[in-house]
């Protein structure tokens, strides 16, 4: 049974890890990374509950070889329009791993979430195994 209690925890524990290895490595390539300016080449608005987002495709090249990348972003809507330039970050060895700038507000909110989860994980595993020890299941 202590093995299922272990593969449950480490389930729950993995949007956690996964969250903060995101957020350190768009960290790592805001820190280390070149900032480039990427043209805002498509606009797609998709309505949600709470309101209106929009999609963009964007194109950024290469400072040492002049190849285009491509990406997308997502920001508030109508904040951006077709032509306008973002600042983007990209690693000069792999030019296609890139961030946009002012984009890590959305780590915080999951990773919360993804910590409530992994608490309410450990007190559910806590009382299944509190009722298994007493034969109330």
């Amino acid at each position: 049974m202590i093995f299922i209690y272990i593969f449950i925890i480490l389930l729950a524990a993995f949007p956690v890890v996964l969250t903060i290895w995101r957020m350190r490595r768009a960290a790592m390539v805001k820190k280390n990374g070149i900032h480039t300016d990427a043209v805002v080449t498509k606009v797609k608005t998709f309505r949600l509950r709470h309101g209106r987002v929009d999609f963009l495709s964007l194109e950024y090249k290469d400072r040492a070889t002049g190849q285009s990348y491509y990406g997308k972003a997502t920001v508030d809507y109508m904040r951006n329009k077709l032509g306008d330039r973002i600042t983007v970050a990209y690693l000069p060895d792999k030019p296609a791993t890139y961030m946009v700038d002012g984009s890590k507000k959305g780590y915080i909110g999951i990773l919360i979430f993804c910590i409530i989860l992994f608490v309410f994980m450990l007190f559910a595993i806590y009382k299944i195994d509190e009722m298994t020890r007493t034969g109330q299941m």
